[in-house]
């Protein structure tokens, strides 16, 4: 019995060792792969990478000249000759159709206008006067009191009467005429661009006063490439320029109203839209002059010469996209390709075909498909075929 129980624990005390000896083994070849594993992924370059997908993005097109002008400009002259009592705008000022810029006086239309009524009251005095003679008359005519002689010549000299008058009160109006010109009002809304003279200044007729012109609706001329204006078409029909910053602080004219109207966009960012496209925007043309419409409600941008300015989509677009820097281009062929991984995480060149960029992505056409990974990072620290590790890039 004694031999039976000794052998039985002999027989587990094997077992638990062999046990002990696997688990080890385990354990032992578990760490080994792990540290492998470790030591190979220190070996691996570790690169940024982003999954093909679908974003909303706007279209650009980048480092265009762009020429704003005002559509209209024009003097303001003094209709007839004067002193000017006020000017009541200032240069920069904003003015609508009919508001009054100033105020003149004209001593001899004054006195003009004022002898004119009084010749009209000593006419009207006249004709009240010879009405009553007429009224008097056709009474002593109906009685046969006077000849029918008498009474025709009281009718004529009451008409005689009439017509002075008349002629006087017409007189008088010509001068309220010439003196509603001394009253200088807007023939439209309006920036006052100039103002050439002040207040108790004598001025002649026609000399001008004022410069006016409208600012807050300016034309702009660009000649745009033709990929870029049909990606530009391809979003919408409203757009937004954007000037560098640094060219709207040095500004010629004064302009830029004190409380700036309300906006999504930053100060130097204007919305526009096309009036005419040369050639027509289908042509097979290599560029296109565009003539815009550009507003500036806020007054900022001014007629000049613009160099580098982007031209942006007002709505954005939904492709299927990568980040611009995952996108190469060779420098033989003129193809773009991107490098993706394989199922070992090797690096594997591949051509695509690009459609619209902006917003830092570009739209993927052909090549690659939702989800894929590609590489987002400089070519020149890897090559093709090597294995690598991979970190999140998101976009």
């Amino acid at each position: 019995m004694d031999a039976q129980k000794y052998l039985k624990m002999a027989i587990v005390g094997v077992i638990c060792i062999v046990i002990s000896v696997v688990t080890y083994g385990i354990y032992i070849n578990d760490a080994s792969r792990r540290h492998i594993e470790k030591m190979e992924a220190a070996q691996y370059t570790t690169l940024p990478v982003a999954h093909v997908g679908y974003r909303d993005f706007h279209a650009f097109a980048d480092d265009i000249n762009f020429t704003v002008r005002a559509p209209w400009t024009i003097d303001i002259p003094a209709q007839y000759e004067g002193v000017l009592d006020e000017v009541r705008v200032q240069k920069s000022q904003r003015v609508e159709e009919g508001e009054v810029l100033a105020t003149m006086t004209n001593t001899d239309i004054l006195a003009q206008t004022a002898s004119a009524e009084a010749d009209i009251e000593a006419a009207r005095a006249q004709f009240i006067n010879a009405e009553q003679t007429v009224n008097r008359y056709k009474y002593l005519v109906e009685h046969n009191a006077i000849s029918r002689q008498e009474y025709d010549s009281a009718v004529a000299q009451r008409d005689a009467a009439r017509a002075q008058m008349e002629s006087r009160m017409a007189k008088r109006d010509l001068m309220l005429s010439e003196q509603s010109k001394m009253t200088i009002t807007a023939p439209r809304g309006a920036n006052i661009i100039q103002v050439y003279r002040e207040s108790g200044r004598y001025v002649r007729a026609g000399e001008p006063i004022f410069m006016l012109s409208d600012l807050h609706n300016l034309m702009g001329r660009s000649v745009v490439p033709h990929v870029l204006f049909q990606q530009l078409l391809s979003v919408g029909d409203r757009f937004i320029m954007e000037i560098q910053p640094h060219r709207l602080t040095n500004k010629a004219y004064p302009f830029g109203e004190t409380s700036l109207p309300k906006t999504t966009l930053k100060l130097n960012q204007f919305y526009m839209s096309i009036t005419s496209v040369v050639p027509d925007p289908d042509a097979d043309t290599d560029f296109h002059e565009v003539t815009w419409h550009v507003e500036n409600p806020t007054g900022i941008l001014e007629p000049t010469y613009y160099d580098s300015v982007r031209i942006m989509s007002k709505n954005t677009i939904r492709k299927l996209a990568v980040p611009d820097k995952a996108v190469h281009k060779d420098a033989k062929t003129g193809n773009h390709y991107v490098y993706t991984l394989s199922d070992e995480s090797r690096l594997v060149r591949r051509e695509i075909t690009c459609g619209i960029k902006g917003d830092g992505l570009t739209e993927i056409v052909s090549g690659l498909s939702e989800g894929e990974p590609v590489v987002v990072a400089d070519p020149s620290v890897y090559t093709e075929g090597m294995k690598v590790g991979a970190k999140e890039y998101e976009f």
